[in-house]
């Protein structure tokens, strides 16, 4: 495989993940990932992008129940 950014190769390894909002930090380490040997671009399949998603969205729905003490339902939950 090649690197989107910059025609480089893509190496498969691992790598971490991290995103803070209002109410959390969230770090996720040693995740299977590839990144570009010439722009040390790193990149997730989209398998990996939509487990993290999903757990960020959780975090932050749980993490505003108890900060706020409120219960929310979306619908990305269901």
């Amino acid at each position: 495989m090649n690197c989107s950014n910059c025609g480089g190769v893509l190496i498969q390894g691992k790598s971490s993940y991290s995103t803070s909002e209002d109410e959390f930090t969230f770090i996720l380490e040693d995740i299977p990932a590839y990144q570009c040997e010439r722009c040390k671009k790193v990149l997730f399949t989209d398998e990996t992008v939509s487990k993290i998603q999903k757990l960020v969205r959780r975090i932050k729905k749980e993490s505003c129940e108890i900060v706020h003490n409120k219960v929310s339902a979306n619908l990305y939950d269901y």
